[in-house]
């Protein structure tokens, strides 16, 4: 699994996650990709976008995040629609599988989703993120919620 993130000055590095993750990965992997990014590019002052899987909303997660002052997006349960990340790895799949391309090995496929990851444009990203007000106009209709 290959964990990435992004905001309006770019992408953060990427992580390739081995086997499954529990609340202590999830955690090493925020303070070593997500917190260096943020922290020198905003401070303390930014909001982070997660999805509901269970490891995000552990208590040591929440601690976690609590402790760094980490301000959280609430976030509706199974929304994949609705995240910009999930809308970014879609844009990424033809490249990585151009052509039908299969991959013999994990590095191979590794490398194929590094170098479509680099060659994203900014324009990319600044196009997913304006489109949050709208996605979330819609979820909320969508998932019925109450703002």
């Amino acid at each position: 699994m290959v964990w990435a993130g992004f905001s309006t000055t770019g992408k953060t590095k990427r992580a390739v996650l081995h086997g499954k993750q529990n609340s202590d990965d999830y955690v090493y992997t925020m303070s070593e990709y997500l917190l260096s990014f943020a922290h020198l590019r905003y401070g303390t002052d930014f909001v982070y976008q997660q999805d509901g899987a269970s490891i995000h909303r552990s208590k040591r997660t929440t601690e976690f995040l609590k402790e760094q002052d980490v301000l959280v997006l609430p976030w509706v349960a199974r929304s994949p629609d609705l995240n910009p990340i999930e809308n970014l790895w879609s844009i990424m799949s033809p490249g990585v599988y151009a052509n039908g391309r299969q991959y013999s090995s994990v590095a191979e496929l590794t490398t194929a989703l590094f170098s479509t990851w680099d060659a994203i444009e900014h324009l990319t990203l600044l196009a997913l993120i304006e489109s949050m007000p709208r996605r979330c106009k819609k979820g909320c209709r969508q998932y019925r919620l109450l703002v």
